[in-house]
């Protein structure tokens, strides 16, 4: 398979999931205005951890939890923080992609598509960014963590909503798990920061 088939095959499987989960629908509607962009893949550690061991989907999120493994190798897979922020082994079991947004594989204005994967037992520790966000899990599990409100712990087919600059974190235990992110608002390309 191709990158571009691989990467438009994962773009069906994010836009049914996306049509399968009322909240994500709520949240925002499907853009309109994609184009797709050819970008080089980035390979990071992150691939060989995702592909060993994605996670337990349920039969709803297979379809895209299957889609992603297959387009790994094509991705152009990132790391927002630093190693003294999160530590090696952090940065060794974790990474992000744009699927859609201003600097996506595919390009849009109207909302950003992201997707990541953290290993079993990490801590993404707290952060924010001006666009809400809403998290849904594709696979696996983990503990998701909102100023504000009760920690919540998330399997398949489950999302958790982020205020604007709301600070916010998430703890893997003996399960990874792999996320399909959606941002609306100002600030579409920026970057997550540590919260002070």
């Amino acid at each position: 398979m191709t990158a571009k088939a691989a990467l438009h095959r994962l773009l069906d499987a994010a836009r049914d999931w996306h049509g399968a989960l009322p909240s994500l629908r709520d949240f925002a509607p499907w853009p309109d205005d994609l184009t797709y962009v050819e970008r080089a893949p980035n390979p990071l550690p992150v691939i060989a951890h995702l592909m060993a061991d994605p996670g337990a989907a349920s039969p709803a999120s297979l379809p895209l939890r299957d889609a992603l493994v297959g387009a790994a190798p094509y991705i152009e897979w990132r790391h927002t923080y630093t190693e003294a922020e999160v530590g090696r082994d952090f940065l060794d079991r974790y990474g992000w992609f744009e699927l859609a947004g201003p600097y996506g594989h595919f390009t849009s204005q109207q909302c950003r598509l992201t997707a990541a994967y953290w290993g079993p037992n990490l801590n993404y520790g707290w952060h924010q960014h001006a666009p809400e966000e809403i998290y849904s899990v594709i696979s696996g599990s983990a503990l998701f963590k909102l100023d504000g409100e009760e920690d919540q712990r998330l399997t398949p087919e489950q999302t958790r909503l982020h205020g604007s600059n709301q600070p916010h974190a998430m703890d893997t235990g003996e399960q990874p798990v792999l996320t399909f992110v959606m941002w609306r608002g100002e600030g579409l390309g920026d970057d997550p920061r540590m919260s002070a």
